[in-house]
């Protein structure tokens, strides 16, 4: 059975709106323990996306590969013999929209660091026509989508990931 939470969102919120909605409770909040801050990044990322995908309708196919984490050996080979790979960004768009051919964004805590696998995603999805991000904050994240969704000019994104040059 599908259950679906009908909400009343404003055809444009803006990031002081979204927040005063957490506060006052107009927006469920979930009590999970959580295990580090890129996690409670990835849950405020995704709670924003799943309240901007009824104005933006192609967020519906945003998706999260679990390949990160830790997990018990076993699982671990049955995960990298079913394809998982290390370095994917935690969220990937892989629909054209305006000028790109899809949306990769790696989410990282504050003091985060971006590992070699991820640096070559990174600078694949990029060569491949990708709007591509580094986000540490709900703001970053939230400021990358609307330039994927409006268009926008993106040299102004202080997370746009450029490749090093060799």
């Amino acid at each position: 059975m599908e259950t679906s939470i009908q909400l009343a969102i404003p055809e444009h919120i803006s990031i002081s709106q979204y927040r005063a909605m957490l506060t006052t409770g107009q927006i469920p909040k979930v009590k999970i323990k959580r295990a580090s801050p890129e996690e409670d990044l990835h849950r405020s990322c995704m709670e924003w996306v799943l309240l901007s995908t009824g104005r933006h309708p192609i967020l519906h196919w945003i998706v999260h590969c679990p390949n990160g984490g830790k997990r018990p050996k076993g699982e671990a080979g049955k995960l990298k013999g079913m394809g998982a790979k290390p370095g994917l960004p935690d969220l990937i768009l892989p629909r054209r929209h305006m000028r790109w051919l899809g949306l990769a964004v790696e989410l990282k805590s504050p003091t985060g660091t971006v590992s070699p696998d991820q640096k070559d995603w990174l600078g694949a999805f990029v060569a491949d026509g990708w709007l591509v991000a580094v986000c540490r904050s709900l703001d970053e994240f939230i400021a990358v989508l609307q330039v994927f969704l409006e268009g926008g000019d993106e040299s102004s994104l202080p997370t746009l990931w450029r490749p090093a040059r060799p």
